[in-house]
């Protein structure tokens, strides 16, 4: 599948650079996915619809609250 690119403006392309640059810190935990290749995510999108998903990247508790339930998860197959 090709992305399409999207003309943007230069004044768009600095004030994304400017937000980047500015301490955009990230939550540690999420910082740890990223280390490790795995992101948690919910799928925001609706069933039924062919080719697309949207969704967004779990932080802060609601990212906490999966991993303790993947972890409760974890200790069940071992026993």
């Amino acid at each position: 599948m090709l992305l399409q690119e999207t003309k943007v403006s230069n004044k768009v392309l600095k004030k994304r650079e400017a937000n980047r640059k500015s301490g955009g810190a990230m939550d540690p935990a999420v910082q740890d996915q990223f280390k490790t290749g795995r992101l948690f995510a919910c799928v925001a999108s609706r069933p039924g619809q062919s080719g697309r998903c949207d969704g967004y990247i779990l932080e802060g508790a609601e990212l906490a609250f999966y991993q303790k339930k993947m972890q409760k998860k974890k200790g069940k197959g071992k026993e």
